[in-house]
C-alpha cells in the first residue's frame, strides 16, 4: 500500500489498481492538482483504508489480485455519503460495462487510460459532487428555515387568536362570517366588555393581508379592551387607538376601523366609521340607510389632527345592521368584475324584504366569485335588531340580597386628580360589595358622566361645544391634557356614595368650580357634549342640581 498527500487538499481520491506505473502516474498528477490521494493495490488493502478514511471518489480497477473491483461496490454504497466510482478495466465488452453501471459505477474507462481524459472525468465528478453536496446542505437549511417559520407562524397565530378573537366574545344577536386570504387575517371583529352596560362592537381591517396585517390588529384589541374597561365611549376609544397606531406601527401601515356602541339606557346605536365601506341599516319601516365613513383610517394622522364624526340611530328603527370589510365588495369573478357596493345593497334589500338574514350576502359573494381565489380578507357582520332589543329587555336579574349599608365619601385635590383613576376607585367599592350587575352598570355610567362633567367643565373650564365640532374633539383633548398639568390644591372633587340595600344607590359629585347654568334643553341634546346629560336623566329616578351648578345628586333604583 502506498500513500501520498498534498499539504492542503480539498478533495480526496482512492486509487485501487495493481498496476504500479499507472498508480504512480495518476497519484503524481492528482497531487499536482491539489487532490488528496491514496492508492491501494488489492481489495484487502482498499477495505483496510476504507475502514479508516472516507473518500469523495474511487478509481477502481475491475481485475485485482484478490478479486473483482465490483466486489467492493456494495461496501462503497453503504458509506454516508457514498463516493463516486470510476471503473477502469481492460474489458471493453458492452455487457461488462452495462453490468458495472447497473451495480452503481458512475463512469467507465477502458485501458489503456489517458491520464488527461481520466482527470477530466475525475474533475467533473468531483465538481458535481460538491454541487450536489451544496444543494443538499441548502435544501436542509431551507427545510430548517421552513420548520422554524412554521413554528413562528404557529406561535404568532396562537397569540393572535387569543388576543384578537378568543378574549372578547360577540353577543348572541351578532352573526359573523369571515374568509381570510391566508392563515392570518388582517380583519377582526370583537366586543370588549364595558362596565357601563353599553355594548361596543369593533370591526377592524388592517392594510394588506397575512401576518404583517394581523400584527397591526393586536394593539387595537389591547387598547380597545383597556379603554372599554374604563367605561370610555366609542369615540374616545378610536382617538386612543389612533394615537397608539400612529406611534407604534410603520408609516406605510394603517387600519380602517368601524365602531358600534349600543346604549340600553337611551335605546340608541352610535356608529363611528373610519375608512370602512358604508354601514347598511335595513330599517323596520322598509327603507335602507347608509352610514358612510367620516374619518381617515387610523394610524395615518397625528393624534392632534385626527377627528371623527359619530352618528346615531334609534334602536327601535333597526331591523338589521350590516358591517363589512372592503374585501367582499372588491372580490372578483372569472370575468374580472367586482362584487361591488351596488350589488351588495341590492342583495341586502332583497334579503331584508324576504325577512332573511343579511349574513347570506357572504354566500352570494362566494357564488359570484365562481371559483376565483379569495383576493383579500373578508368579514361580514350582521346585527339582528329584534334579537338585540329582546336581549336588552329580558336581561335576567339576580334576587336582591340585603347586605347592610355603604356610606362612602372621599375627596381628591390637586395633581392627584390627574393621576388617580377616581371612577374606578369608586366602582371598586360597589363592584366588590355584592351589588347586582345591572345596578353597578347604571351606577358606573352615571358616575362616569358626573365625574367627567365636574372635572372637564367645573374644574378645567372646557367648552363642550368643541366636542360637537368635526375638527374640535382633538382640540378638546389637547386642552384637557394641558389644563390637567396645571391643577393646584384649590381644585378638588368630592364624591359620595350611599346604598342601603341591593336595590338603591345614591351618588353625589361636587367640584370646586364656579358652577354653570343648565339650559332647559341640555338633557335632550344629541351631540357629543349633550348626550351624556340626557343619559343621566334617562337612567336615574331623581336628579338634583344645586343652585350654583357645581354639585349633582342622583338616585338609582333597581327596576
Amino acid at each position: 500500500m502506498n500513500s501520498q498527500q498534498t499539504s492542503k487538499p480539498t478533495d480526496s481520491v482512492l486509487v485501487v489498481d495493481d498496476d504500479p506505473i499507472f498508480c504512480e502516474l495518476l497519484v503524481s498528477d492528482l497531487m499536482l492538482k491539489r487532490v488528496k490521494v491514496i492508492s491501494a493495490s488489492s481489495l484487502e488493502d482498499a477495505r483496510e483504508v476504507l475502514e479508516k478514511r472516507h473518500f469523495d471518489l474511487v478509481i477502481l480497477d475491475n481485475h485485482l489480485p484478490d478479486g473483482h473491483g465490483t466486489d467492493l461496490l456494495s461496501s462503497l454504497q453503504q458509506m454516508e455519503p457514498p463516493p463516486y466510482v470510476i471503473m477502469v478495466s481492460i474489458d471493453d465488452q458492452l455487457t461488462s460495462i452495462s453490468e458495472s453501471f447497473s451495480q452503481g459505477v458512475h463512469d467507465y474507462i477502458v485501458k489503456p487510460v489517458s491520464i488527461e481524459l481520466l482527470w477530466e472525468k475525475i474533475r467533473n465528478l468531483l465538481t458535481f459532487k460538491r454541487t450536489s453536496l451544496e444543494l443538499a446542505n441548502k435544501y436542509q437549511l431551507l427545510q430548517q428555515l421552513l420548520s422554524e417559520k412554521a413554528q413562528e407562524e404557529s406561535l404568532a397565530q396562537h397569540v393572535y387568536q387569543n388576543m384578537a378573537n378568543s378574549q372578547c366574545d360577540l353577543p348572541d344577536f351578532v352573526a359573523v362570517r369571515s374568509r381570510p386570504m391566508t392563515n392570518f387575517s388582517g380583519d377582526t371583529i370583537f366586543s370588549p366588555p364595558n362596565p357601563s352596560g353599553k355594548i361596543q362592537i369593533i370591526l377592524a381591517d388592517a392594510m394588506g393581508h397575512g401576518l404583517a396585517a394581523a400584527i397591526c390588529i393586536i394593539p387595537i384589541v389591547t387598547t380597545a379592551k383597556a379603554m372599554a374597561n374604563k367605561g370610555k365611549t366609542i369615540d374616545e376609544i378610536f382617538h386612543e387607538i389612533n394615537r397608539k397606531l400612529y406611534t407604534e406601527i410603520p408609516d406605510d401601515r394603517f387600519v380602517a376601523l368601524l365602531g358600534i356602541e349600543i346604549c340600553p339606557y337611551s335605546s340608541t346605536v352610535t356608529i363611528v366609521n373610519a375608512g370602512l365601506p358604508d354601514v347598511i341599516c335595513c330599517c323596520i319601516q322598509g327603507d335602507v340607510k347608509r352610514f358612510r365613513s367620516k374619518a381617515m383610517p387610523l394610524g395615518i394622522m397625528e393624534p392632534d389632527d385626527f377627528s371623527i364624526k359619530p352618528e346615531q340611530i334609534p334602536l327601535e328603527q333597526i331591523q338589521q345592521l350590516t358591517l363589512y370589510t372592503d374585501g367582499i365588495i372588491e372580490q372578483t369573478n372569472p370575468a374580472g368584475e367586482a362584487y361591488s357596493s351596488a350589488r351588495l345593497i341590492a342583495r341586502a334589500e332583497m334579503l331584508a324584504g324576504n325577512h332573511e338574514s343579511l349574513i347570506h350576502i357572504m354566500d352570494d359573494c362566494l357564488q359570484f366569485a365562481d371559483g376565483n381565489a379569495i383576493e383579500d380578507d373578508i368579514t361580514l357582520c350582521v346585527i339582528n335588531g329584534d334579537a338585540l332589543r329582546n336581549q336588552i329587555q329580558t336581561r335576567t336579574l339576580e334576587e336582591p340580597e340585603s347586605f347592610g349599608e355603604i356610606d362612602y365619601q372621599f375627596c381628591v385635590r390637586g395633581k392627584v386628580i390627574a393621576s388617580l383613576d377616581v371612577l374606578n376607585q369608586a366602582m371598586h367599592i360597589m363592584q366588590n360589595s355584592g351589588l347586582p350587575r345591572d345596578l353597578c352598570q347604571k351606577a358606573f355610567t352615571v358616575l362616569a358622566e358626573l365625574i367627567n362633567n365636574a372635572l372637564d367643565h367645573g374644574i378645567l373650564h372646557l367648552d363642550s361645544d368643541l366636542k360637537n365640532d368635526f375638527e374640535g374633539f382633538a382640540t378638546y383633548l389637547a386642552l384637557r391634557e394641558e389644563r390637567m398639568s396645571g391643577l393646584t390644591n384649590k381644585d378638588q372633587l368630592i364624591i359620595q356614595i350611599y346604598t342601603n340595600s341591593t336595590t338603591f344607590i345614591k351618588i353625589s359629585v361636587e367640584d370646586s368650580g364656579s358652577g354653570f347654568a343648565l339650559s332647559d334643553n341640555s338633557a335632550v341634546q344629541q351631540g357629543l357634549s349633550g348626550r351624556g346629560l340626557g343619559l343621566v336623566d334617562a337612567i336615574c329616578q331623581t336628579v338634583e342640581r344645586n343652585a350654583q351648578g357645581n354639585r349633582t345628586t342622583i338616585s338609582i333604583a333597581r327596576n
